[in-house]
């Protein structure tokens, strides 16, 4: 091997050890690749009836959409008929909509091969990342912070309404071809922590 090869082959493992060390740490060549992806994506949303046995208690169904492009990204929720049955400062019609940030995102080799199926939930759940995204819906903003390690996917919220306040937790499950939430939270009366109510709700994606 002559000099000028192996001054290559030096600075070409160098290069690639340094990238694979970024890679490693912080997800700098996927932040990279993934700051030029558009994407599109649509799926339905089912609310189970908050007492099963409650016969006058009925499911209830919608649809979420994501869109963007790299770590941005819009969100928008639509609960059919929700609007007739909740408070106008609680829901409307015009839906709940988001604006949100991947921080930190690293690609795996599971999310290379769920991509190559077609496999989005897999490439999502794959995926290692944390984010937030500021929430706004009839009369009240929010905002979450939600983070994946490639084993659990969680999150928390807070919200500030003109009645009532929420703050809580979720977790997000792959089940099939369904993606199963549970949200554990407290709501209470305006800045009134103190009388605050413990919940739980489950939601299917």
């Amino acid at each position: 091997m002559n000099q000028k090869t192996l001054t290559i082959a030096v600075v070409l493992v160098v290069a690639f050890s340094g990238l694979a060390v970024l890679e490693v740490s912080i997800g700098f060549v996927s932040g990279l690749i993934f700051d030029q992806i558009p994407y599109n994506y649509s799926a339905k949303v089912l609310i189970p009836p908050t007492n099963a046995s409650n016969p006058n208690s009925a499911s209830m169904g919608g649809f979420y959409k994501i869109n963007g492009k790299g770590t941005n990204f819009n969100f928008f929720l639509k609960i059919s008929g929700a609007e007739k049955s909740e408070s106008p400062l609680d829901y409307t019609g015009d839906g709940l909509t988001g604006v949100g940030k991947i921080d930190e995102i690293k690609l795996t080799p599971g999310t290379i091969y769920a991509l190559l199926n077609k496999d989005i939930k897999g490439a999502m759940f794959n995926t290692t990342f944390k984010g937030h995204m500021n929430l706004t819906c009839a009369a009240w903003t929010g905002v979450t912070y939600f983070q994946n390690d490639g084993k659990n996917f969680t999150g928390n919220f807070t919200i500030d309404g003109v009645m009532t306040d929420w703050e809580g937790t979720y977790t997000l499950k792959r089940e099939g071809y369904r993606i199963r939430g549970i949200s554990d939270f407290i709501y209470y009366p305006n800045n009134q922590r103190s009388a605050a109510k413990n919940a739980q709700k489950t939601y299917y994606l």
